[in-house]
């Protein structure tokens, strides 16, 4: 198996709790886990990973607004306290979800088993007014409300109302915190396609750059900052490891942690990176440190981002990757870079290989770096894949190439902070 995360996270909307405000901790959901609701049942693992592919080629297309990234799930107060599952995009800031208007006369709902959102029975629901809130775009109104239209690359979209909610978090210690009047999208137009009606999705959670965002609306909880360790999944995964999603004071800073600068450039969502260089087992490559560079446009240079499965890299870098690697392996199936092996070894007597950014070396060992998968039938052996593609537009480092890392998102120092950690242990 491999990793592209997918985040379960429960919202309450309540009325009347209280408590001083510490931080957020939320449970983490693979997507191949039988837990996930997009788990599918009968798809082979090549099929994951032929799917992990199209994603990861996908998502460097539409980088500037990119697709979703994660699944989490939130429980309105109406009526009873059902649940909401909604993909989280770390490439945009807005949290929308399907509201009854979708079902109106001019509305457009994508197909999602059991009731949208009822906003209209909810006691703590509040549209914006037109003009009148910061966070109400200009010229942007449905009759006297704020509205909002996001689109994505992918020519799929979502409009309608901004509004204010109630939400509760379960947090530090199994506490709830109180998120009061936190600005978010009533959808009534949405033209996404999550398939048929057993589909249970039901919007998108942003967690990118933008005011729009939980952790720059509600910064006296959050601190400006997240944090998350993946688990490495592979074949010989036998129990689906949980995981966190931390905000506030939540996310904690290991000792051993090493920094370097997280970017926003111009109006982008996306997290940029400064990277400088790569090695395999700690041979610096060579590879000019001008095919990693931000261009004047704003293209070019290297986000880090938990929405595209596995990494990418510019195509002169990966030309000298490939290269490089071609002295362990031989053979060549499935991905861009595959070699077989005659004897099953799993990830023994594989390379490492570092990203080095700017001020600190981001190590990935084998199991964060190569897919291993057994031959068809009961041959023996195994094949070795290379988990990182090549690119025509920019650097990616994605979520398989995170797996066994803690990382922590500080936006307000502008900082991006990560440490080696048994992920499969996080708790």
């Amino acid at each position: 198996m491999v990793v592209a995360l997918r985040i379960l996270l429960l919202l309450f909307q309540t009325h009347g709790v209280t408590g001083k405000m510490r931080g957020i901790t939320l449970p983490l959901i693979h997507p191949e886990s039988p837990e996930s609701p997009i788990f599918k049942i009968n798809q082979t693992n090549e099929q994951r990973i032929q799917g992990l592919i199209y994603q990861s080629h996908a998502r460097v297309a539409g980088y500037f607004l990119t697709d979703v990234s994660s699944i989490t799930q939130i429980r309105p107060p109406y009526p009873s306290f059902k649940s909401y599952f909604l993909y989280m995009d770390a490439g945009s800031d807005l949290l929308w979800i399907q509201c009854e208007g979708c079902r109106a006369p001019g509305g457009r709902c994508f197909n999602q088993e059991g009731p949208v959102y009822p906003n209209s029975l909810s006691g703590s629901y509040y549209p914006l007014p037109c003009k009148k809130h910061k966070l109400c775009p200009p010229n942007q109104c449905i009759n006297a409300s704020c509205s909002y239209n996001i689109k994505y690359l992918d020519n799929t979209s979502s409009s309608g109302i901004l509004a204010t909610e109630n939400f509760v978090f379960n947090s530090t210690f199994g506490k709830m915190e109180v998120l009061k009047n936190l600005v978010y999208g009533c959808g009534i137009d949405n033209r996404k396609n999550y398939g048929n009606n057993s589909n249970q999705i039901a919007g998108i959670m942003g967690l990118g750059w933008g005011s729009y965002s939980i952790f720059s609306q509600a910064n006296s909880l959050t601190e400006s900052r997240f944090s998350y360790c993946l688990p490495a999944i592979s074949k010989y995964t036998q129990k689906w490891p949980n995981t966190y999603l931390r905000f506030g004071n939540d996310a904690v800073k290991q000792s051993s942690s090493s920094t370097t600068p997280l970017l926003r450039i111009n109006d982008q969502k996306v997290y940029h990176v400064v990277l400088q260089g790569i090695s395999v087992n700690s041979k610096t490559l060579n590879v000019s440190d001008r095919d990693f560079r931000l261009r004047g446009d704003g293209s070019g240079g290297c986000i880090i981002d938990s929405g595209t499965p596995f990494s990418r890299l510019i195509k002169p870098a990966y030309v000298v990757l490939e290269k490089t690697l071609k002295r362990y392996f031989w053979g060549q199936r499935n991905l861009e870079l595959c070699y077989e092996r005659k004897n099953a070894q799993g990830f023994k007597n594989l390379p490492s290989m570092t990203f080095h950014l700017k001020n600190a070396d981001l190590v990935v060992l084998p199991e964060a770096l190569f897919l291993v998968m057994d031959k068809i039938s009961s041959v023996k052996g195994e094949y070795i894949c290379l988990a990182i593609l090549p690119s025509d537009f920019i650097s990616v480092i994605g979520s398989y190439q995170q797996t066994n890392q803690r990382l922590i998102y500080n936006t307000k120092q502008q900082q991006l902070l990560f440490s080696p950690e048994n992920c499969s242990k996080d708790a």
